[in-house]
């Protein structure tokens, strides 16, 4: 979240690979090798990424999307009394 995706850059493992991280270190993450694209959540397969504090819970609520399926994601949206917002981008 945040910028964890930085660390996850410092390590390697976003370098080609499709990214996001909070919008003051884009910069840092493209210079890094990531392959920066828009989405407050960005799924590249077995590396998924965020750009925020807040779109850290939309990525806590794709992967319950993403293995449990849309009804359990939705219920988690209840649950937690927050609405999704803005988009993930998938491969």
């Amino acid at each position: 979240m945040c910028t964890g995706t930085l660390l996850l850059s410092a390590a390697g493992l976003t370098a080609g690979r499709r990214c996001t991280t909070h919008h003051i270190a884009l910069d840092d993450l493209r210079a890094q090798g990531g392959r920066v694209v828009g989405g407050r959540v960005v799924d590249d397969g077995d590396l998924v990424t965020c750009g925020g504090v807040t779109s850290g819970v939309d990525l806590g609520i794709w992967l319950v999307e993403r293995f449990f399926g849309a009804d359990t994601a939705l219920f988690a949206e209840e649950v937690l009394e927050y609405e999704r917002r803005g988009i993930v981008n998938t491969v």
